[in-house]
């Protein structure tokens, strides 16, 4: 590789990364604010389906949390890891369980549909247990037919 071409790729690196680095922030904080339509167009763009904010949350957790559906649903198609949880080491809860929580059921539904664990266990709480104390009873249904145990 000459020189110049070398010394180019050096100085441009920096400026890819930090572009990467901005868009999946981005992304992140659409799904924050649930704005779906960003989030397809920052998708579209090239972010990360799997980026983290610093606490660890991924888009598709807080989309999972929001019961934004759609968000859900782009989020997947374009990679979404549907097991990860939001925080390190399986740590936290995964999108299932925000939403059970949130008692989303069409949310839900794509999860399962996209090989959601339903009997995911993080430090205790699993997609049945949190929609049982909720008394989200379509969510529990939901959960047992899906095969979920506490």
């Amino acid at each position: 590789m000459p020189t110049k071409t070398l010394v180019l790729a050096l100085l441009v690196l920096p400026l890819v990364t930090s572009c990467t680095q901005e868009v999946n922030f981005q992304l992140v904080t659409a799904a924050r604010a649930g704005n779906t339509a960003r989030i397809k167009t920052l998708l579209d763009s090239g972010a990360d389906a799997n980026a983290t904010n610093r606490p660890g949350w991924t888009a598709l957790v807080y989309s999972a949390a929001r019961g934004n559906s759609e968000a859900v649903h782009a989020l997947l198609l374009a990679g979404a890891d549907v097991g990860r949880s939001n925080r390190e080491a399986d740590k936290g809860l995964t999108p299932l369980i925000y939403a059970a929580r949130g008692g989303h059921l069409v949310t839900a539904r794509i999860l399962l549909e996209a090989g959601a664990d339903a009997s995911a266990d993080r430090g205790g709480m699993t997609p049945l247990k949190m929609a049982t104390s909720r008394e989200h009873t379509s969510m529990v249904q939901l959960l047992q037919e899906a095969g979920a145990r506490e």
